[in-house]
C-alpha cells in the first residue's frame, strides 16, 4: 500500500503459546493456515521461528515426548540440563545425535502442515539467561554420534549447535514440502559457506532509531542480501512510515529507482 517492496512478514515468538515451541497462541493465531493463505494472496510469505528451548513442563507435548525419547542435553552428573530462556525452565534438545536430529524433523514435519512458509531458527548459540556467560555451561554434556566426535562436554559442539539445530529443521521442512526448497533462517551458524543471507535488524533490535538513523539504515539495508525490520518488544513503531513523511518518501524514492 506505500508502495515500499516486501517480501516476508516475520513471525517472533509471541505467535506461540507462552512461549512454547511448535504451538498457537489460540486467541491471536486461532487459524495459522488460513493467516498463511490470506498473506500469500497478498504477495507476502511467513516465516516462523522456532528456538531450541522447550519449556519444561510435564503435559506440554514436546516436553513429554523428548522426556521420553531421552533427547536432552545432559549436564556432568546425567540429569538433563535446565536453562532459563523466554518460556521459563527450559531443556535442549541434543542434536549432536542422529536420533534427536530425527525427533526434531518430525516435529517440524507436523509444524509445516499449518502453512508455514519457512522457519527462522532463534536464540541457537544456545542462549541462556541469568548466566555470566549468556549460554550454557561448557561442562554440559553431549552424547554425540562417533562420526561427530562422540561423547564430549559441551565446550566441543558449542560452535556447530546451531547449525546441527538449523540442519534439523531443514531436514524436516524437506520431508514436509518435498516440491520446495526450504528457508530456514539460523541466528547461529558453523563457517560462512551456504549462507547467502546475512544482514542487520534495520534500525537496530534495541532501543528507539530517530528518522534520521532509520532513513539511512534503510538505504544502506536494501543493498544486503537480507533486509528486515525488526525490533524488541516494548520500543517505538519502527515500520518505515512510522517515521513520517520524510523518511517515508525518501523509502518510496528509493525503491522505485530500483535500489
Amino acid at each position: 500500500m506505500k508502495g515500499i517492496p516486501c517480501d516476508v512478514i516475520w513471525m517472533d515468538i509471541d505467535y506461540m503459546d507462552g512461549f512454547r515451541c511448535f504451538t498457537f497462541d489460540q486467541k491471536r493465531f486461532p487459524d495459522p493456515k488460513t493467516l498463511v493463505n490470506d498473506l500469500s494472496s497478498d504477495g507476502f510469505k511467513a516465516i516462523w521461528m522456532l528456538d531450541p528451548g522447550i519449556k519444561h513442563e510435564e503435559g506440554y507435548f514436546v516436553y513429554d515426548s523428548g522426556t521420553e525419547n531421552d533427547v536432552w542435553v545432559q549436564q556432568a552428573d546425567g540429569r538433563p540440563y535446565v536453562g532459563e530462556v523466554w518460556p521459563g525452565p527450559c531443556v535442549f534438545p541434543d542434536f549432536t545425535q542422529e536420533k534427536v536430529r530425527s525427533w526434531w524433523e518430525k516435529l517440524v514435519k507436523n509444524f509445516v502442515a499449518n502453512g508455514v512458509d519457512g522457519i527462522w531458527n532463534d536464540m541457537n548459540v544456545p542462549a541462556i539467561f541469568k548466566t555470566v556467560t549468556k549460554t550454557m555451561p561448557e561442562s554440559n554434556v553431549h552424547r554425540g554420534d562417533a562420526d561427530l566426535g562422540g561423547f564430549q562436554d559441551h565446550s566441543h559442539y558449542h560452535n556447530v549447535y546451531g547449525l546441527l539445530m538449523a540442519r534439523s529443521t531443514y531436514e524436516g521442512m524437506k520431508i514436509a514440502t518435498s516440491e520446495k526448497r526450504p528457508f530456514v533462517f539460523t541466528r547461529a551458524g558453523f563457517g560462512l559457506s551456504g549462507q547467502p543471507l546475512s544482514g542487520p535488524d534495520i534500525g537496530g533490535f534495541s532501543a528507539n532509531a530517530t528518522p534520521k538513523l532509520f532513513g539511512r539504515w534503510m538505504g544502506l539495508g536494501a543493498l544486503f542480501p537480507f533486509c528486515r525490520g525488526h525490533s524488541e518488544s516494548g520500543t517505538a513503531d519502527h515500520e518505515p512510515w512510522s517515521f513520517g513523511e520524510e523518511v517515508c518518501v525518501s523509502l518510496i524514492w528509493f525503491s522505485k529507482k530500483g535500489g
